[in-house]
């Protein structure tokens, strides 16, 4: 009962529902351009090729959760530009998110905003151009995207019937689900979401570091500050994820949690594998 309450608070947290109107409702409502196949994905005029990404992109995965987790899940994809995201969202333009059920992952089209300046600026010399043969924008774009679909991994965390016991934990749960089928399917793209993250990791200045911040703020901590703890939190699977795999998914899912914690559940994850409390001293996370 506790993971299903918290998924249903964070996912009102970023839903476009109002008045019975759903967030996919809204995006058919705008007769967008769409791709059809496995799954679905909506664009925004002008935007053809950045939804041919996505959808490349994401393409594998259905097929890949059903394989690895026995998982059946269905969701669309939508690529949309400022002007449309006004229609659908009052999440800030820029920050992708989940929305439903019928759920559909919304992703920027353009690098006009605050999240996608905050990734140029900050990558701006470190030369990742030359080492991913992209541009700095591609760059950029590519990892907006991935945090696309980390909020993808939001669903098949909580489809898996894992325990979240509070904030940080999903979204850890989140990441790992898509670094996991990056691994697997993308790694080129996975050391990209992870060379960025580092930059990020250095190049930011948070004002809130530690996860008690993150319970009681969340989202409300700022654009900058957010990204900051999603990148942590990457840093963090990257590292359990080598030494581990798949099975501290399994182990995770079958964890007993405790009702209350005095450490944001740092030292169960501990338990579930070995590094976390260093993780968090080396970030000030408590």
């Amino acid at each position: 009962m506790m993971r299903k309450v918290l998924f249903l608070i964070l996912l009102s947290a970023v839903s476009t529902t109002i008045y019975g109107q759903s967030a996919i409702e809204k995006i058919r409502a705008l007769n967008l351009h769409s791709i059809e196949g496995p799954i679905k994905t909506y664009y925004s005029e002008g935007f053809k090729d950045r939804a041919e990404d996505n959808f490349n992109l994401l393409s594998k995965s259905i097929e890949f959760f059903e394989n690895q987790f026995d998982l059946q899940q269905s969701f669309s994809i939508a690529i949309i530009d400022s002007v449309d995201w006004k229609k659908i969202s009052s999440i800030p333009y820029g920050l992708p998110f989940v929305s439903g059920p019928p759920y559909v992952v919304c992703i920027p089209a353009q690098s006009n905003n605050e999240l996608s300046n905050i990734v140029a600026s900050s990558t701006n010399g470190y030369e990742l151009e030359d080492q991913y043969e992209m541009s700095n924008e591609e760059i950029v774009n590519l990892f907006v995207s991935l945090i696309g679909f980390h909020e993808l991994g939001h669903i098949y965390a909580n489809a898996y019937g894992a325990g979240f016991p509070n904030k940080w934990t999903f979204e850890f749960a989140a990441t790992y689900f898509a670094y996991f089928y990056l691994d697997q399917h993308y790694p080129k793209k996975r050391d990209l979401w992870v060379d960025v993250s580092r930059i990020l990791v250095n190049e930011l200045s948070p004002r809130f570091t530690s996860l008690t911040d993150f319970e009681e703020m969340y989202v409300r901590v700022g654009i900058e500050n957010y990204a900051w703890y999603q990148v942590v939190f990457l840093m963090r699977v990257k590292e359990l994820y080598e030494s581990k795999g798949k099975t501290f998914i399994e182990d995770f899912k079958n964890h007993t949690w405790s009702s209350t914690s005095s450490s944001e559940y740092i030292h169960e994850m501990e338990e579930i594998g070995s590094g976390f409390n260093s993780w968090a001293q080396r970030f000030h996370l408590r």
